[in-house]
């Protein structure tokens, strides 16, 4: 007779896989890390500091020489869940000012209370107009 046991349904349990050991964290590593870090935060810093320099590149100072009288009042149709209504804007006020370092005139649009304010003889700073900026 066999002394062999019966087989039985489940198959033999597999041995457990071994452990992988990871080293830990050397010097090297960190130097490497902290390297790094310093490079990301140098970069945003340096982003930051010139994304407002262009302003000042394009901003422009010169005399007012005159006033244009304002175009036409604009009637604006407003819909809200109430319906349809009309308001009037005051737009199309703008300054003629001249600027002695590029020996130029420039129409400046400005807000009412700008176009009322300002007098013939002032000093006005405004920015380039986006087709001249640097």
């Amino acid at each position: 007779m066999d002394s062999k046991p019966a087989p039985s349904g489940s198959p033999a349990p597999k041995p457990p896989r071994p452990r992988v050991i990871v080293s830990g964290v050397n010097r090297r590593d960190i130097i490497i890390g902290v390297l790094v870090a310093l490079a990301v935060i140098g970069f945003i810093a340096f982003a930051v500091l010139n994304s407002g320099g262009y302003k000042e590149r394009n901003k422009v100072s010169g005399i007012v020489r005159a006033h244009n009288s304002p175009g036409p009042r604009e009637t604006l149709m407003v819909v809200s869940k109430k319906g349809v209504s009309e308001k009037t804007a005051d737009t199309g006020y703008s300054l003629k000012v001249w600027v002695e370092s590029e020996k130029r005139e420039y129409e400046v649009m400005v807000s009412k209370e700008d176009w009322d304010k300002a007098k013939d003889g002032d000093t006005m700073s405004f920015l380039r107009p986006k087709s001249e900026q640097h």
